[in-house]
């Protein structure tokens, strides 16, 4: 039945005109000239810019067929968004595609009318989390490493991540050299300490041909943008401003039962009217740039008669402004102290700052133009396939499952670790899920040019008694030192990880541009 399903489905397609052509907005698109700001890593390995991304949407009106004298907008956007490849829902939302249907375009007022400019790189990052959730007991041993964004760039999207307000995903991975066993290092010496009239045969059968090849090991694939992209955004805004709403009521009944606040009921009424229509949604606005909100804010404080203090939007420190208008209109009506008054003001300033900072971690697909986990895990491999071609490696590898677990959540088999690493969780879906799909794209569109198999990683074990280790440290150039690094060396465990190879992957990394969204189908010629 599905090879009946395949037939049809293929013969339908090609009735419509319909075909899988890797060379109509390709995965890896290369060009035919240095991108300006993507540098050679062998002469600057430091370079910022690892690769540039390139939008399928501009790309299917580069390819529309549009005439010398423009097409109507209706025929362009009803081929971009029914019939031209690889452009997604999400980044049409996102970028508010849209064109008068009755107005003509030419190919260059149609690109920069119909929506707003998107550029995105995959950035190199300072080395900060470079202790952090590390595959330190794996005994290849380690000769780079690199922290790289996809970044949305010259925007700021507001968002709430670890790698800034622009960040669509991340990852961490290291530069591995597979080294040889202490056994196998013996059998390498003992090698060539003797007479052998047939040295090659010999040796590659007693070694692994990858010995001493670099390698990249994923070490952290993650979107905090995907983790925090809420179903139902009106839902959880609503849950979070309602229970702000009650911690703000219950601190204000509390300072309007005060015997100083007895006659001052515009007072309460006045500042509650400030915190809740004018500052909760100015801190909100994701659109302002923080200069912007400051102006804002400092123009509130005018029209109520009051001067703003210069430092009341430092970043992380906005909620002053909350302390200084109640200040501000409590003196107004000579009311200066009064018994807790610093208590219920912190806690009506951390129920702001709590509340506003849940309600930016809250991500709509609208706020972004990736909206996909198995998308950021694809954008993110594309990004180490670029930075691995640079470096001229050809293998890349994640771990197993329970290790990467093993290194956020601990090791004795916990709760937190069985359910990361168990089918249906968040983890499972990024690192099993997400990435086999991935994987299945890339080679849907590669083919041949990427084999996917696995490779054996060599874990340290733990048979060595715990005392020696303690003592070894303390003592590291003693004869029990000498002894451990020995014991540890042989102790070891083998797992399988995934591998990729590039080997056969033909792209030069300063001349690619690489696809942002996800594959499809392309049709033939759009009608005019």
């Amino acid at each position: 039945m599905a090879g009946l399903s395949r037939i049809i489905a293929k013969e339908l397609s090609s009735m419509l005109g319909i075909t899988d052509n890797p060379k109509f907005n390709p995965m890896f698109k290369q060009t035919d000239e240095a991108l300006e700001d993507v540098f050679d890593t062998s002469s600057n390995p430091n370079s910022a810019t690892i690769a540039e991304f390139y939008s399928p949407l501009e790309s299917a009106i580069d390819n529309a067929a549009i005439g010398k004298q423009g097409t109507r907008g209706e025929n362009i956007e009803a081929f971009v968004r029914k019939r031209a490849p690889k452009v997604t829902q999400g980044e049409l939302e996102y970028r508010e595609f849209s064109l008068d249907p009755a107005k003509k375009y030419t190919r260059g007022l149609a690109q920069q009318e119909s929506m707003e400019p998107l550029s995105i790189k995959a950035v190199r990052q300072s080395p900060e989390n470079a202790r952090a959730q590390r595959q330190y007991d794996l005994l290849d041993s380690e000769v780079g490493y690199e922290e790289v964004a996809v970044d949305v760039i010259g925007k700021d999207l507001g968002l709430t991540t670890h790698y800034g307000t622009s960040n669509l995903a991340h990852t961490r991975y290291s530069v591995r050299k597979t080294s040889p066993t202490s056994k196998q290092k013996k059998e390498l010496s003992e090698f060539f300490s003797t007479e052998n009239s047939n040295r090659i045969t010999s040796l590659s059968s007693k070694f692994d041909s990858s010995l001493g090849k670099k390698y990249i090991l994923i070490e952290e694939l993650q979107s905090d943008v995907i983790q925090n992209m809420s179903n139902n955004p009106t839902k959880d805004v609503n849950k979070l401003l309602n229970n702000f709403k009650k911690d703000f009521n219950s601190d204000m009944e509390e300072i309007a039962f005060k015997p100083q606040f007895e006659s001052s009921e515009k007072l309460i009424e006045d500042y509650k009217d400030f915190v809740l229509n004018d500052f909760i949604p100015l801190v909100l606005n994701k659109k302002l740039s923080e200069e912007k909100a400051f102006e804002s804010l400092t123009k509130i404080f005018k029209d109520r008669g009051y001067n703003m203090a210069n430092n009341l939007l430092i970043p992380g420190e906005p909620f002053k402004a909350l302390k200084q208008m109640f200040n501000n209109m409590s003196a107004d009506n000579a009311i200066y102290d009064f018994k807790e008054k610093d208590k219920l003001l912190d806690s009506i300033s951390n129920a702001a700052s709590f509340f506003t900072r849940s309600l930016k971690n809250i991500v709509s697909k609208k706020d972004t133009p990736l909206t996909s986990l198995t998308d950021s895990v694809r954008v993110l491999l594309q990004s180490i396939i670029a930075d691995a071609k640079s470096k001229g490696i050809d293998e890349i590898v994640l771990p197993p499952i329970e290790k990467l677990a093993e290194k956020r959540f601990g090791t004795g088999g916990g709760k937190t670790y069985r359910k990361a690493i168990t089918k249906g969780s968040g983890f499972h879906n990024t690192y099993v899920v997400a990435f086999d799909k991935a994987l299945k794209q890339l080679q849907a569109e590669l083919g041949n040019q990427i084999k996917v198999g696995t490779k054996d990683l060599k874990y340290k074990g733990y048979s060595v008694n715990p005392k020696d280790r303690q003592m070894a440290r303390r003592f590291p150039n003693g004869n029990i030192a000498k002894r451990v690094a020995k014991e540890q060396e042989e102790d070891f465990v083998i797992l399988k990880g995934k591998s990729i190879n590039i080997k056969d992957l033909k792209l030069d990394p300063n001349k690619v541009k690489l696809r942002f969204n996800k594959g499809g189908l392309v049709k033939g010629l759009m009608s005019r």
